[in-house]
């Protein structure tokens, strides 16, 4: 799904056109969360236990690296490593859940 903006910020011509592209692009980011939840949702077939779910040297990495993808693009770097560590801690949760509902192989087998 392509991001479909009828016209550019300077091309608006009120703020009721601003707002219809500003809905159009958050539109787009909660479809691209949701696709990114799809894999977050998948990646626990590969992962064992708390601390494959948790991975922080992952996790650290994930939110230094959005924080300097939005540096820059001018974006605050600490605003976005705070979104983010929303995000994955969100995640984190979700895939616990989903670790924890999983049926367990028993020991020795």
């Amino acid at each position: 799904m392509a991001l479909s903006l009828t016209k550019s910020p300077s091309e608006c011509n009120n703020k009721n056109e601003i707002r219809q592209q500003i809905d159009a692009i958050d539109k787009e980011i909660i479809a691209l969360f949701a696709k990114r939840f799809e894999y977050v949702s998948e990646i626990v077939k590969f992962k064992n236990d708390v601390e494959s779910v948790v991975a922080q040297e992952r996790k650290d990495q994930v939110i230094k690296e959005r924080g300097e993808w939005a540096e820059k693009h001018g974006l605050d770097k600490d605003t976005f490593e705070q979104i983010y560590r929303f995000l994955v801690e969100h995640n984190i949760g979700k895939e616990l859940d989903i670790l924890e509902k999983r049926p367990q192989t028993p020991k020795g087998v």
